[in-house]
């Protein structure tokens, strides 16, 4: 790959187009995998759903919960960002497909999806709500900050948050991505707090898919520079 912001050296058993999300204008790449391979239908993770109330600085937050998410696999070799999106954006009750999205993010094959395009976008479906996403940074290697985030998210807003992580380091992919730093989006829906996991789904056809990680190590796989959309209330 040529950098963090843009690459093309990411294989599975097949080259690799690589996309760009950056969610400033410093921030590294947040790339859309590759060419994925044929892979059954995705599953949907069920759970028990709830209002969206918040919870004043999450006292009353569950120790563990999970959201009733349909999986989505990325349509095209550059639509993680556009699928996950399209998946955080269900559980608003917003049902946008992954065309739309990539149409109005202004993803193309050649350079993904940018921030500075994608976060717009997604405020002017949750603003509506009462909702909107933010890109902080401050859950870069701490998986504390990372676990209060998304239990607040998932446990509090009953919402589920976009991720930005390198792809070649989410331990479902360790030895079958040839690169560094490529950047990925997934999808967190679910916590455990007692056992310190996270739920996430994975877009991508080849190895996506439900995965539970520990947060300890997710926190380590995230993006610097803007690494999450967070939801909050307006």
């Amino acid at each position: 790959m040529k950098n963090r912001r843009a690459g093309t050296g990411v294989a599975l058993a097949a080259a690799v187009t690589v996309g760009v999300l950056g969610f400033t204008a410093a921030s590294p790449a947040y790339a859309s995998p590759g060419t994925p391979a044929p892979t059954p239908s995705p599953s949907s993770a069920a759970a028990p759903t709830s209002p969206a109330n918040a919870t004043p600085k999450g006292l009353f937050t569950p120790l563990k919960y999970q959201l009733n998410l349909k999986g989505q696999r990325q349509e095209t070799n550059y639509f993680c960002v556009p699928a996950s999106s399209s998946m955080s954006l269900s559980t608003f009750g917003v049902n946008v497909s992954q065309s739309t999205l990539a149409k109005k993010m202004k993803t193309t094959a050649s350079a993904g999806t940018k921030g500075v395009n994608a976060l717009p976008v997604v405020n002017a479906y949750l603003k509506p709500r009462g909702y909107k996403v933010m890109s902080p940074t401050d859950a870069d290697g701490n998986a504390v900050v990372l676990m209060n985030r998304v239990s607040g998210n998932i446990g509090d807003l009953r919402r589920a948050p976009v991720l930005a992580v390198w792809m070649e380091q989410l331990p479902w992919n360790k030895g079958k991505i040839k690169g560094t730093n490529v950047g990925h989006a997934i999808i967190a829906y679910g916590y455990d707090k007692t056992v310190g996991t996270v739920t996430v789904y994975d877009p991508w056809k080849p190895t996506g898919g439900t995965h539970t990680i520990k947060a300890s190590v997710l926190a380590k796989i995230l993006q610097p520079g803007g690494n999450m959309y967070y939801i909050s209330k307006l």
